[in-house]
């Protein structure tokens, strides 16, 4: 009985099928005739859009060349043909036949117009001797073909009146009358040798300047039009490249826009293209649109091809596949009872198979050392494996489908659903995808740094984010270490080290009187033995810092050569130790970068070195500088031994050096390359290598050049004053007028000054900001703000405004009771300039007095190197010590220095909590910051200090140096030297570098 069953079940599914697939087959033919039309419908669409976009294109090309005359008061032959050969049109917007301009000839002018044609020489060294008007004859005017482009095959058109018939007439009246581009009705162009319609795109060209309000003065200024014709077969192929051979196409013209009616009647074909045989049945799908173009109504009418063919192969695909179903289902049936027990077994098989799948799966999930969390769309968690239970403390049981914010602190729990919101309303990732670190809370409330990547997968149409978690207080901690041993080694090594390097100068120096020889020699092995020491010191220090993004740059726009003749000046002493020469090879005078001048000088410090160490005795290191491109290189090289081969892709990392004798015997750390190579890829350059072994080595880097800052130092007409050297004092003068500004100039360089002109109020700004300068001439009457504006915008601005300034002004003297006071004006000079006047203001602003005695205020923990200092200056200068922040603060309230010496680690507290309180000073002294820590970051948004010097990077000459220039006293021995040292950040170190192999 259960076997007729199923074999009754049977039946009844094949008939039941049968019926339903022939159901089936007449939808689906239906719906693919619905979709084969709307696929239909839209191709129609595109394709008269494409054609719509390149009429459109091609007018464009026309308003250029109406443009083009506008923009000039006569075209001729020759600009007219370079124009349109730079079109390109044949490659761009092909489909054009010819470009040409029309000319208007009144009957009285004609004869001379045809004269002036035939003599045209500006294209052809013959002229157009031949040239005539066509059809020839007498009438009131004339529209003259004059110029074709491209004149080869459309020698036809050459002088053709396009007045003289009725269709290419109509539409330049049109064009004439209306001012806008007017095409023909379908015509047969004369130089037409195929069965091509035709038409004509014409735009009016008017004379330059005339009014154009109405229709009168439009043809009283007409001068004639330019044109392109087209032949429509090759236009449509143009549009429509290969699918125009494939295309069922009629255009027709139904006339005028606004007196066609778009009846078959009164239209005139322009193109027909039908690849397939003519039907005798009409077409399945068609696609008829009218559309305006230059005055005229098109219609394009599209017809489909093979859309039949397609609903009759869909609609036997349908029957077959469902009879082939409805038998294969019969077949299923009929052995169903057979099957059925295999089936059971199966599931069952199955059903046991994803149980083991699921237990292999959560036991590598448990066994995982990272947390692996899984939350929906709401942030609920799904799963929890055990390493988040061990890490969380939670058990799994606890936070499944509770919110996973309970994982996490403020503010990071209050901020986790509105990034799954805002996710999921505009799908923008803030942290999917992303690694990062955050803090995670314990079930006990404490909390942890770890690091959390979260990725999305659907699953079941389901959005899942999967977090894996990673405990990272391990890290942190040797992070913590890491800092504290940087601090250590800043502190701790640095101040002694400075302590000891500078009494062995000192002794060096014979300050505790003529030493034997032999104690001399162990003092210079000490000294050298700790430079080395510092200069290890100093690159570890650099790679923590350029590793963790903690280096300051201050970057400037400044020429690079002489910056390449200062380091080349600065390591000669080096390189002659080792009886090696440098000289500059290639001269670039003109060149100019954006960098960090000290860290520049650094990088070139470390190349020189290398050269000098790794040459033999007597050679020279070449040092060049050029220009490739857009970039600056700067090459060092030597005639040593080279890099070995198997050394070469390693020479910048760190600790890198090579394994021979040769390399070994020079000494170093191997981080001065890496050091060089950080830095001059922090500003924007690249740094590379060529050698050959035996043949020495060449070491560059480019750097991209850029143009120098408007504003520069003025000409000295007549070689007056000659070449100024780095230490010239530096004047700017501030002054509109530029006859004015080249007077001062000259009459400073022979003073012997360098000058920088500023025009106007904002550029002093830009290069008071930028440069360093000894003083300042101010005209008042700038163009952008008054000079006593200026002046005391500048006097008021934080940090303050040291710069002496002289004014020189054609205007009244209306603050000469301020001469001193608030403004601080030097003297003031009226135009015009008397120049002995103006050399006496400007030597006394830059010399200042030096009446005072030099006291000076150490503000320092160490003793020891408050006496090395002391020592260093000796009777030159009053030390006043100060260990602590509060006798510093005691002493300051007391007494008045000229330059205070601050330490920044001090035993109650830091040194920069002194600047607010000196820089409230009535007399505020300049700060020399002298500390074993690299405060260059913090002291630039103080904006309070003259210097800043890091420990065992500064010697006692140059700290002396800079101080002594500070001071009046130094002042009037070095004309603008306080000037120059005002702002100047001394924080790095032109070393010797230890890299090369």
């Amino acid at each position: 009985m259960a076997l007729f069953s199923i074999q009754r079940s049977a039946l009844l599914s094949l008939f039941a099928g049968l019926a339903l697939t022939v159901w089936a087959a007449q939808w689906a033919a239906g719906v693919a005739e619905s979709e084969a039309r709307h696929e239909f419908q839209q191709a129609a669409a595109i394709r008269t859009l494409q054609l719509k976009e390149r009429l459109d294109a091609y007018e464009g090309v026309l308003r250029g060349l109406q443009g083009f005359f506008a923009g000039s008061e006569e075209v001729d032959r020759g600009e007219f043909h370079r124009y349109i050969v730079r079109l390109e049109l044949k490659q761009d917007l092909p489909g054009v036949q010819v470009v040409g301009f029309a000319r208007w000839v009144p009957l009285a002018e004609r004869e001379a117009f045809i004269t002036a044609v035939r003599s045209d020489r500006r294209l052809l060294a013959e002229g157009y001797p031949t040239f005539a008007i066509r059809p020839p004859g007498e009438r009131p005017e004339y529209l003259v073909i004059d110029y074709t482009e491209p004149p080869q095959g459309n020698e036809a058109a050459f002088g053709l009146d396009l007045l003289s018939e009725s269709e290419r007439r109509s539409a330049a009246e049109r064009a004439r009358a209306s001012g806008a581009a007017a095409a023909t009705a379908p015509i047969t162009l004369v130089q037409e040798t195929g069965r091509q319609s035709s038409f004509l795109l014409l735009l009016p060209i008017y004379r330059n300047g005339a009014s154009l309000l109405t229709i009168e003065e439009r043809w009283a200024a007409f001068v004639g039009v330019v044109y392109a014709a087209f032949r429509v077969g090759d236009l449509a192929r143009g549009v429509f490249g290969e699918d125009a051979e494939r295309l069922d196409l009629r255009i027709d013209d139904v006339g005028l826009v606004g007196v066609a009616g778009g009846a078959v009647a009164d239209a005139q074909p322009l193109l027909r293209l039908m690849p397939s045989a003519i039907r005798s049945s009409p077409a399945p799908f068609s696609s008829e649109t009218l559309f305006d173009f230059a005055g005229r109504q098109w219609r394009l009418r599209i017809d489909a091809v093979d859309a039949p063919a397609a609903v009759k192969r869909t609609a036997t695909a349908v029957l077959a596949g469902g009879a082939l179903i409805s038998a294969l289902v019969f077949a299923l049936l009929q052995s169903f009872s057979g099957s059925r027990a295999r089936a059971l077994t199966l599931a069952d098989a199955m059903t046991h198979e994803l149980r083991e799948s699921e237990a292999r799966t959560r036991a590598v999930l448990d066994n995982t050392l990272d947390a692996i969390i899984t939350i929906d769309e709401q942030g609920l968690v799904e799963s929890f494996n055990l390493a988040a239970e061990n890490l969380f403390r939670y058990r799994t049981e606890e936070v499944l489908g509770r919110n996973v914010r309970m994982l996490m602190p403020a503010p990071y729990a209050g901020e986790h659903d509105g990034y799954l919101s805002a996710y999921r309303r505009t799908g923008v990732r803030k942290i999917i995808g992303i690694g990062r670190e955050v803090v995670g809370k314990r079930s006990d409330g404490s909390c942890f740094p770890m690091e959390l990547a979260v990725t999305e997968v659907i699953v079941n149409d389901r959005r899942r984010f999967i977090g894996l978690v990673r405990d990272i207080s391990e890290r942190k901690k040797m992070e913590q270490l890491k800092n504290e041993f940087v601090s250590t080694v800043s502190h701790e090594l640095r101040t002694p080290l400075t302590s000891i390097r500078g009494s062995l100068g000192l002794l060096e120096g014979g300050i505790a009187g003529e030493l034997p020889t032999q104690a001399k020699a162990l003092i210079g092995i000490a000294a050298t033995n700790c430079d080395r020491l510092v200069d290890l010191i100093n690159d570890i220090l650099d790679v923590e810092r350029i590793a963790s993004g903690r280096m300051s740059f201050q970057f400037a726009t400044q020429p690079l050569l002489p910056l390449i003749e200062q380091a080349v000046a600065a390591n000669q002493g080096f390189a002659v130790q080792h009886d090696v020469k440098l000289a500059i090879v290639a001269r670039l005078a003109e060149g100019s970068v954006h960098i960090d001048a000290d860290r520049l000088l650094q990088v070139l410090a470390n190349l020189l070195s290398n050269a000098a160490k790794f040459s033999p005795p007597g050679e020279t290191v070449d040092v060049s500088l050029r220009r490739r491109g857009d970039r600056l290189r700067i090459e060092v090289a030597d005639r040593g031994p080279g890099i070995p081969e198997e050394f070469r892709a390693r020479i910048f990392d760190k600790f890198s050096q090579a394994d021979g004798s040769t390399t070994r015997a020079k000494g170093g750390s191997g981080l001065g390359l890496s050091i060089s190579r950080a830095l001059v890829e922090r500003m924007g350059g690249e740094i590379g290598f060529s050698s050959e072994p035996g043949h020495g080595a060449c070491f560059w880097f480019e750097l991209p050049e850029v143009a120098p800052l408007s504003g520069t130092v003025l000409a000295d007409e007549g070689g007056v004053g000659g070449e100024a050297s780095a230490d010239t004092p530096r004047v700017l003068v501030c002054e509109d007028d530029t006859d004015v500004a080249q007077l001062l100039a000259i009459l400073l360089q022979r003073a012997g000054y360098q000058v920088d002109h500023a025009p106007s109020a904002a550029m002093a700004r830009e290069l008071l900001a930028s440069r360093q300068y000894a003083a300042m001439t101010l005209e008042l009457g700038l163009p952008d703000e008054t000079g006593i504006e200026l002046l005391t915008s500048l006097r008021a601005s934080k940090g303050g405004f040291e710069v002496p300034v002289v004014v020189v002004s054609g205007s009244p003297d209306l603050v000469t009771p301020g001469l001193g006071g608030a403004l601080a004006v030097v003297d003031w000079l009226d135009k015009p300039v008397d120049a002995q006047r103006l050399s006496a203001a400007l030597k006394r602003a830059i010399r200042g007095t030096a009446s005072q005695p030099t006291r000076i205020l150490h503000v320092e923990d160490d003793v020891d190197l408050v006496h090395i200092v002391a020592a260093q200056f000796g009777s030159r200068a009053e030390i006043i010590e100060a260990r602590t922040l509060s006798t510093a603060k005691a002493e300051l309230a007391t007494r008045t220095f000229d330059v205070v010496i601050l330490d920044l680690g001090l035993p109650d507290g830091s040194g920069l909590e002194l600047l607010p309180l000196i820089q409230g000073l009535a007399h505020p002294p300049p700060v020399v910051v002298f500390s074993a820590s690299d405060a260059a970051t913090p002291l630039a948004a103080q904006q309070a200090v003259a210097a800043s010097l890091v420990k065992s990077r500064t010697s006692n000459e140059r700290l002396v140096q800079i101080v002594r220039g500070l001071t009046p006293s130094a002042a009037s021995a070095e004309p603008g030297r306080r000037a120059r040292l005002a702002g100047e950040d001394v924080t790095k170190n032109e070393k010797e570098n230890d890299d090369e192999c």
